[in-house]
């Protein structure tokens, strides 16, 4: 697996089509340089943490990152989504939730009273039902996995005029590229390195439907968690 590389907080710069941008993205640069939300981030770091915790077999990064996804609220994205490929489970699988996470934990503890402790204090800051329902502008998210070779996309509405922003975090095993589109087929931001970290963003100039594409480069699939703001 991939080396765990952590954001610290900070989203490393975003690729704007600027020379020949289509309608749909607002041409105001500034507003759409700003920086990632502080929730966005944050749930970005925490699926970082519990990469490495699964990597080193931690309990104490497992924890943490579930704490930290604890103390976020979200809700479920409601999207139409199109998955490509045919499934070949060929590694273990694990689910970046807060409820798999302190069960892993506990694996990993080991029967170690203090992680089980701190397994125990998060569990008590948990509360499933909040963390559902979210709250007005918060984020939103959809773990998944794409198949080897193949794509997931996703066909979400933003409001026009307001900062839009999509990051995409993978399970470590294959380099994932993001890509978005707007109603009209145009490309409006990629991020295409070489790593399962991929971050767009984009200001809609009116409400509309975008297609958000996630495209996996490697042989075997890919459990990701997608973002949005």
């Amino acid at each position: 697996m991939k080396k765990i590389l952590f954001f610290a907080m900070v989203v490393l710069g975003t690729t704007l089509v600027s020379c020949n941008k289509p309608a749909a993205v607002s041409e105001d640069k500034a507003e759409a340089a700003q920086p990632s939300s502080e929730q966005l981030a944050a749930i970005r770091v925490a699926t970082d943490l519990a990469k490495y915790g699964y990597e080193a077999e931690s309990a104490s990064a497992l924890i943490e990152a579930a704490n930290i996804l604890a103390g976020v609220p979200t809700q479920a994205l409601e999207a139409t989504k199109e998955n490509t490929g045919v499934a070949n489970p060929t590694k273990d699988e694990k689910s970046l939730t807060v409820e798999s996470l302190l069960a892993d934990a506990k694996d990993f503890a080991a029967g170690d009273e203090t992680l089980l402790a701190m397994v125990a204090k998060v569990e008590q800051k948990y509360q499933p039902e909040l963390i559902t329902r979210g709250r007005v502008g918060g984020p939103a998210t959809d773990y998944d996995r794409v198949e080897a070779r193949s794509y997931v996309q996703y066909y979400i509405t933003f409001r026009g005029g307001e900062f839009a922003e999509v990051a995409v975090v993978g399970d470590g095993d294959t380099d994932l590229d993001l890509y978005i589109y707007d109603e009209n087929g145009n490309l409006i931001d990629s991020d295409i390195d070489y790593t399962d970290a991929c971050y767009c963003s984009f200001v809609p100039s009116w409400t509309g439907s975008f297609r958000v594409k996630i495209v996996n480069r490697g042989s075997v699939y890919n459990r990701y968690t997608l973002i949005t703001n």
